[in-house]
């Protein structure tokens, strides 16, 4: 008997199942420099709505719900008749108030479902791009598609997938959003896969944006890591950008200098080092021991970097170990 109402089960507990069980597997993790770079839009917005709300992860699913949804779908296999179909319908429209059909035709299909099967075909293609967000912009960083500079964008839909793969939004909350839009059209998505966060933990890529909205002629950044381990230096793949490296070396000042410049810096713990508002140019970077200016103990470099106007550069420093003091 188990198996044969399983069989039954609609779309809508199938999705909430795969949210559940399934992971997302990523492709890349840029940094916020390569990642502003590859996106069409990228802004600062506040969560308006979210639609269909029943799939979002904080509009609390109720059982009783399902259930009805799952008996009126068994029903309508078992027993078809134009009532049970129509109950059918209504149920999903009861659980989906705001679920919007794609186009003319799906709606025209969603009407003259014959069948529960057909019923659930049409919800899939209402589903087809995932859940809707609407965004109350609050700063507009990059919108490729914008034919007027001057235009600012006050809301905004953005379409977030189901499952680990879409980005967990929610109603109220500020985010800074990396979208892309699909080619010849309006569609703007994103997903977990990308550096969209709340803005309260958005702080370093802030920092770029902020150069990068309002200084584009000085908007590089070089961003790099210091380690004693030399496997680090031939392995690093910009692509997938590290939170850390193995064996970091934090106790150093990081030199930048250029002919008309010099500025310095201190890793993180995991090694990470940044430098934002660069002017296009040559650069030499360097390590020094801690306690630099005063002691001047070179550890790494200078190596030559060229960085280009509005450009992502990555360095990793072979770094000995510093003497203990």
């Amino acid at each position: 008997m188990r198996s044969k109402l399983h069989r039954f089960i609609p779309v809508v507990a199938v999705l909430w199942c795969a949210q559940l069980a399934l992971g997302c597997k990523c492709q890349m993790s840029l940094s916020s420099c390569d990642e502003a770079a590859t996106s069409n839009v990228v802004f600062i917005g506040t969560v308006e709505s979210i639609e269909p709300k029943f799939l979002s992860r904080w509009n609390l699913m109720a059982p009783s719900s399902l259930r009805s949804l799952n008996a009126a779908y068994i029903e309508a296999q078992q027993h078809p008749s134009v009532a049970n179909l129509e109950r059918l319908k209504q149920v999903y429209l009861k659980m989906f108030p705001d679920l919007q059909l794609p186009d003319e035709k799906a709606e025209k299909d969603h009407m003259a479902a014959k069948t529960a099967s057909d019923v659930t075909s049409s919800f899939y293609a209402a589903l087809d791009r995932g859940i809707r967000v609407r965004f109350h912009v609050k700063t507009m960083f990059k919108h490729e598609d914008d034919d007027d500079d001057d235009k600012e964008e006050t809301e905004l839909d953005v379409w977030n997938p189901f499952g680990d793969c879409g980005f967990d939004f929610q109603t109220g909350e500020t985010y800074l959003v990396y979208a892309n839009m699909e080619e010849s059209s309006d569609y703007i998505f994103t997903g977990s896969c990308t550096r969209t966060r709340r803005l309260s933990d958005a702080g370093d890529d802030l920092a770029y944006l902020f150069f990068y909205k309002n200084h584009r002629e000085e908007s590089s950044r070089l961003e790099g890591f210091t380690t004693s381990d030399a496997k680090r230096q031939s392995d690093f793949d910009p692509m997938h950008m590290p939170a850390g490296v193995a064996s970091p070396v934090a106790d150093v000042v990081i030199e930048l200098r250029s002919d008309h410049s010099v500025r310095y810096a201190q890793p993180d713990p995991n090694g990470r080092f940044v430098f934002d508002g660069l002017s296009e140019g040559d650069y030499r970077v360097s390590a020094f021991a801690a306690g630099y200016p005063m002691y001047r103990q070179l550890l790494a470099g200078p190596r030559p970097i060229e960085i280009k106007e509005e450009s992502c550069a990555h360095q990793i420093l072979l770094v000995p170990i510093p003497p203990s003091k």
